[in-house]
């Protein structure tokens, strides 16, 4: 049941997502119930398309898994998926912040800290997804070549 109630809720979110003025610059799917893939680019460099894949265990109490996506392949492990952003680290496969779980594995006093818990309130997914658009709009240096 738990499971059910957290794949309506993202379904809700992600319906409200996809009619915001933000969605223009985003393709988004929903491959399984708490899965979402967005494919968004840098307002600097329209024309490289990163996929991240967005992966919850429980929405929208915890935060998601931040996995970036070869769409040619459909494979996570490859560093060259990934963008050069404050935070993410495409040689370990994960992105130091505090809004996804692989950022609250690496740093769990994260959790209890007030200024950088996790904050389940309101439209999580839009708001990952701001996260994230802002992320490449401002702090973009290019893929990741290795």
């Amino acid at each position: 049941m738990p499971d059910e109630i957290a794949a309506l809720n993202l379904g809700d979110d992600l319906r409200e997502a996809l009619a915001c003025a933000d969605a223009a610059r985003w393709k988004l799917e929903s491959p399984s119930p708490l899965e979402v893939w967005v494919s968004m680019s840098p307002a600097s460099n329209p024309e490289e398309v990163f996929q991240a894949r967005l992966l919850w265990t429980q929405y929208p109490e915890s935060p998601p898994s931040l996995k970036f996506r070869d769409p040619a392949t459909g494979r996570l492990d490859l560093p060259s998926a990934w963008p050069n952003v404050r935070g993410f680290r495409p040689t370990s496969l994960d992105a130091c912040v505090n809004w996804c779980a692989e950022g609250f594995n690496l740093h769990p006093e994260w959790r209890s800290d007030p200024r950088l818990r996790w904050d389940s309130r309101g439209n999580v997914l839009l708001k990952v997804l701001r996260i994230l658009q802002d992320e490449l709009d401002n702090h973009f240096q290019g893929r990741f070549r290795g």
